[in-house]
């Protein structure tokens, strides 16, 4: 489905049968749930209970300035504890950090992290990012305020590898982002207030991270030093040289998908 078909009802409430496995997705950066369309259609046609949820400051009109990580989590927290069951918890990008902090905080079924951000203990700021992100770091009071990338700065960063025709209204449908959560997810162990941290021995569920060769904006050494911080008995990692950031939509998304999918039916029991 494309950016620019919206389905504002999916996101509203729950999809699916009321006995099947419930699944929340997390956006990530300048994004809505818009983003998880065709992954929503698909997994409840699967036979999951399906949502995905708005960040605080992401909705259209809202303002997102000043928010941080925690504003993040703490949402999305809320809602898990409204559940009846643990939810599978899937995350892209900043959504996926947020994903790994929720399993280390609440119970959950099962986190599958896409192109994710990583735990303070990687340090994930690299050269490939500076054409995308120089300009608005060097912005002074950043942290105070919102950004959006132009349309050069997101095909740098994460729209080069989405169809030519897709590029344009996946842009269009950009909101502003926090710059205090750039901050707060660029430096690492830099970031005092620890809002990055993942306290990984609390983190009881399984966990997929796939990572893709051509991101540019969580690079691949990023995504393998992550891994290698939980470890395989922790994350099952898997690495895809064709895809970049937006592997929600590039040409083999639904493989991917359907990856996921066989995974979880592998990890988590049918009710």
């Amino acid at each position: 489905m494309h950016p620019d078909q919206s389905n504002d009802l999916a996101y509203q409430q729950p999809m699916g049968s009321a006995g099947s496995r419930h699944v929340v997705f997390v956006h990530g950066m300048w994004s809505q749930p818009w983003v998880w369309d065709g992954w929503v259609e698909r997994f409840s046609s699967a036979g999951y209970r399906c949502e995905a949820v708005t960040l605080p400051g992401h909705g259209d009109g809202e303002s997102v300035a000043g928010l941080g990580i925690a504003d993040y989590v703490a949402a999305v927290e809320r809602r898990l504890r409204q559940l009846a069951a643990p939810a599978v918890v899937i995350g892209h990008s900043m959504g996926g950090l947020i994903a790994q902090q929720l399993a280390a905080r609440v119970p959950v079924a099962a986190a599958v992290l896409i192109n994710s951000a990583a735990p303070a203990p990687v340090f994930p700021l690299r050269p490939i990012m500076l054409p995308g992100l120089a300009r608005h770091f060097a912005r002074p009071l950043l942290w105070r305020g919102a950004f959006t990338p132009s349309r050069r700065e997101a095909d740098h960063l994460f729209l080069h590898a989405l169809p030519a025709a897709d590029r344009e209204r996946f842009h269009r449908r950009l909101v502003p982002e926090s710059g205090r959560a750039i901050y707060q997810l660029g430096f690492g162990r830099l970031n005092l207030a620890g809002s990055n941290r993942v306290e990984r021995e609390r983190i009881e569920a399984p966990m997929l991270a796939l990572s893709g060769g051509r991101d540019h904006i969580i690079p691949v050494g990023v995504s393998r030093a992550m891994a290698r911080w939980y470890g395989p008995a922790r994350l099952e990692y898997r690495e895809f040289s064709q895809h970049a950031h937006w592997m929600l939509a590039e040409t083999g998304w639904q493989q991917r998908l359907e990856e996921v999918l066989g995974w979880l039916e592998s990890v988590t029991p049918r009710p």
